[in-house]
């Protein structure tokens, strides 16, 4: 199994160079909190892009009550621990991965080299529903945000070469997210969003 085909499906997401772009957040739109529901073992479910769950057979995600996500690959010990926290906002629910996270899933010991071009409160949300004990996560598009700039969005810029980040208080990022649902991919059932069935459960359709 290639490196590039171990990583799991959150950190490919955080792998910005390597996606046709990338859209992060100004700070959480909201105080985050912890989804009593996402605790479990998640075993990736086939059918996903491989960009977006490169998950190999063996690996999953551990999450306990506290919303700290264990990474195992092929039944080892944990590879790395971080929080899943997030919030819900008329009915959807995301998750806030600020970049401390980012250090962790990359499992980066060093100190932040101190240049990033992007603030340090910047989070990328993942949205994400469970039905049936099926998780199924849908990315942020950075299509639509390239739009939102060419439109003339003044609450959006390019800070590095394909990403772009979303600026404006948490109100103003709450009402950003209630107008545009199109910044995320959908829960279209014919889409490939990553989804991840909870360990002990009937196999989804």
């Amino acid at each position: 199994m290639t490196i590039r085909r171990r990583m799991p499906w959150l950190l490919l997401a955080l792998l910005l160079p390597a996606l046709p772009g990338c859209l992060m957040f100004e700070r959480a739109p909201a105080e985050l909190g912890c989804d009593p529901a996402l605790a479990g073992r998640w075993l990736p479910l086939p059918g996903a892009d491989p960009e977006k769950m490169p998950l190999g057979s063996g690996d999953y995600a551990e999450i306990d009550a506290q919303c700290q996500v264990s990474l195992v690959e092929g039944g080892g010990p944990p590879r790395t621990r971080f929080p899943a926290l997030g919030f819900e906002l008329d009915g959807a629910r995301y998750l806030a991965l600020g970049q401390e996270d980012m250090r962790a899933l990359f499992n980066d010991q060093k100190a932040p080299a101190g240049n990033s071009k992007l603030p340090a409160t910047s989070v990328l949300l993942l949205k994400y529903r469970i039905t049936d004990d099926v998780l199924e996560v849908a990315m942020p598009r950075a299509s639509r945000a390239l739009e939102r700039l060419q439109q003339g969005g003044k609450s959006i810029r390019e800070v590095d070469t394909m990403v772009y980040l979303m600026e404006g208080d948490a109100e103003a990022l709450r009402t950003v997210l209630a107008a545009d649902p199109a910044l995320f991919d959908s829960f279209d059932p014919a889409s490939r969003n990553p989804r991840l069935r909870r360990a002990g459960t009937e196999a989804a359709p």
